[in-house]
């Protein structure tokens, strides 16, 4: 057998050491003599972060006590009655009047009333909840701007009650100088939390400019600071009227309201960064379905109905701000079996851990494909995803491509391969003819036997201007690279796969920038417009010319992409989520002891897999399992082989 060509050398997990928890699958290059400045075939690969490292926001769990905070008068106020008027809108009050019908009480353990710099409330003791109520009903549908003065202790916190109905039933939007927040549903004096978490904008905010509560139907959307906290979809009441809440958690404090002002929806004005709309750039393709979910806020849950029959949802989250980080802290299925841990250590085949989150989340966007193994198949209902941002920004829009199910013929993969390499093996017409009959034959070996294949294949070019910019260029370059790609061919329902001459990653913080085969994101965010982690890369001039090697390459980084992981990673421990694919254990393949096992070594194993990290086996061995294929066959961009009229 000739000697191997340790070309593709990890989908390894590895920083971007300019943004926060930044992680991508890399295929890196120890490549076979030749320049004296490219490693030397023998010298192991830098090794990068094997595991993919989920970082945990700083948030502290809900402090809302286990019973319901009530406040503890000596006399009862009556409910609110059920023929009061229903103000009209714009309802304003600065709360300098005691006309506008808040009532002023004065228990033993709390007081509140008129002053002249807005309406107070006193707590006494620690643990009390007062909700003060206008003695008229509100429209269903508002919004509503709230702003308020914090006492001095930090857990003390105040908002708005709305949608009234009487002491006991109400919903409650609260915040307090620690920077948490919480959307309550008071039902029969029970207070159950709906949304709550803790944001750092909001920390020692003790003057609150702005609260906001928008309401329209089931929807409950809420802003502090003009930051959108989260949006719910809850119906328990459907009116009633509004009023100020306090909670003293843990002693004696004040609150003071200052200015309240409730508008009709229409009238309101969405804050800058709160709401985007992401552009599916092609209507859904036959066999798929796309849910748009919204906006979340900063921290909020997406709620994705599966039907009988849906096979898989690619789910995309996305912030107006590319910096920000997205973190998935939780994840359920239909019957509440927890998809996600987030402190799973990043050892693969665990099915603890069916979920893996695609990274980096620091290019303001997150996507998640499911399932990743057919013992995790869908089942119908909802399965829920609860996202959070790093800095506060909020999400401005999610959406759902979930794929239905489809009857057992063969699916095509459409491709756009963008060239910004100017090597005349590529760019003429006869190196174009050939690259793409190269990929037809190696998918024909490495697809077919499995029901899938390559579609149709369209070709673009980079300009003078960005081959300067991109034909070589470093992982800080990658966003650039896809947005032009797609600029210029779009994205849609197609795999994009950009072919440049060299393409560098800096592995250690510390460290220079390695030459790497190719890249791709696992899974990539595909067909939407603004999608930022949207290409796959390869690198030519690492091939030594070899076309073979090149398509081999282009359908690994693809399969990447569409959520195929590693069979085994180069340090022999980390492993995909597949029953059916062959593990190559450092425990019994790494013969030289160098903590590498290499293609050579994993001979036996499963280094003829398309998903081994490492390159060099005959091309025509190259294979799939049934199950590697089955994820493969369910995700979106896969679709039927088109009807010829």
């Amino acid at each position: 057998m000739p000697a191997a060509k340790p070309h593709r050398a990890a989908g390894a997990a590895y920083w971007r050491w300019l943004r926060a928890a930044n992680l991508l699958l890399a295929c890196m290059l120890v490549a076979c003599g030749g320049d004296p400045s490219r490693p030397a075939a023998n010298k192991p690969a830098p090794t990068a972060t094997r595991k993919p490292v989920v970082a945990t926001a700083t948030r502290r769990a809900t402090r809302m006590p286990s019973h319901t905070p009530t406040a503890a008068p000596t006399v009862t106020p009556p409910p609110t009655s059920t023929s009061s008027p229903v103000a009209l809108l714009p309802f304003i009050d600065d709360f300098k009047n005691a006309g506008s019908g808040l009532p002023e009480e004065t228990y033993q353990n709390l007081k509140s009333y008129y002053s002249n710099s807005g309406f107070k409330i006193d707590f006494f003791e620690a643990n009390l909840l007062q909700m003060a109520q206008y003695p008229r009903s509100f429209p269903a549908d508002f919004s509503a701007r709230l702003r308020l003065k914090l006492g001095t202790d930090l857990s003390t916190s105040a908002g708005l009650a709305f949608r009234v109905k009487d002491q006991d039933n109400y919903y409650a939007f609260l915040v307090n100088g620690g920077g948490d927040f919480w959307l309550l549903e008071i039902i029969g004096g029970d207070a159950e939390t709906l949304q709550s978490a803790e944001i750092e904008q909001l920390q020692s905010a003790f003057e609150i400019e702005e609260l906001r509560v928008d309401v329209q139907g089931s929807e409950l959307r809420v802003y502090a600071q003009d930051i959108l906290l989260t949006v719910v979809q809850d119906d328990t009441f459907a009116n009633g009227g509004i009023g100020v809440v306090g909670w003293s958690e843990k002693g004696a404090d004040n609150l003071r309201f200052a200015q309240l002002d409730v508008v009709e929806p229409a009238q309101r004005s969405v804050p800058a960064g709160s709401q985007c709309t992401l552009t599916l750039d092609d209507s859904a393709q036959p066999g798929t379905r796309q849910v748009r979910l919204g906006a979340l806020g900063a921290d909020g849950t997406a709620n994705v109905l599966i039907e009988p029959g849906d096979e898989s949802i690619l789910f995309i989250a996305h912030t107006a701000n590319p910096l920000e980080v997205i973190y998935l802290s939780a994840a359920t299925d239909p019957a509440g079996t927890e998809l996600y841990n987030p402190n799973y250590d990043g050892i693969q085949n665990d099915l603890a851990q069916p979920l893996l989150p695609a990274l980096p989340s620091a290019a303001g966007e997150l996507t998640l494909f499911l399932p990743l193994a057919p013992a995790q198949a869908l089942q119908p209902g909802f399965y829920k995803f609860s996202l959070s941002t790093e800095g506060g920004e909020p999400i401005c829009d999610a959406v759902a491509i979930v794929r239905i199910e489809s009857a057992p013929v063969r699916q095509v993969i459409d491709m756009n391969l963008w060239l910004v390499s100017d090597a005349p093996q590529l760019t003429t017409a006869p190196g174009r003819q050939l690259l793409e009959e190269t990929l037809r034959q190696s998918a024909q070996t490495i697809l077919e036997p499995h029901g899938l294949s390559i579609g149709a294949v369209q070709f673009g070019e980079a300009n003078a201007a960005q081959r300067a910019r991109l034909q070589r260029m470093g992982d800080a370059q990658y966003e650039e690279l896809c947005s032009a790609l797609k600029a210029d061919m779009g994205s849609g329902y197609k795999m994009n796969v950009a072919l440049v001459d060299e393409y560098r990653i800096q592995f250690t913080a510390a460290g220079t920038e390695e030459p790497v085969l190719g890249l791709a994101p696992q899974p990539g965010t595909a067909i939407i417009t603004e999608g930022r982690n949207s290409c796959a890369v390869v690198a030519w001039e690492l091939m030594d010319g070899d076309m073979q090697e090149l398509v081999a390459t282009i359908i690994h980084e693809s399969a990447h992409f569409l959520g195929l992981a590693h069979t085994t990673d180069e340090d022999g421990l980390s492993f995909d989520y597949l029953s059916d694919t062959p593990q190559c254990s450092a425990s019994s393949a790494d013969a030289d002891g160098d903590k590498t096992v290499d293609v050579v070594e994993c001979a036996p194993f499963d280094a003829n897999n398309l998903m081994f990290w490492q390159s060099g086996r005959q091309q025509a061995s190259v294979n799939l399992t049934a199950q590697q294929s089955w994820l493969l066959r369910r995700h979106p961009l896969f679709h039927p082989v088109p009807q010829t009229p």
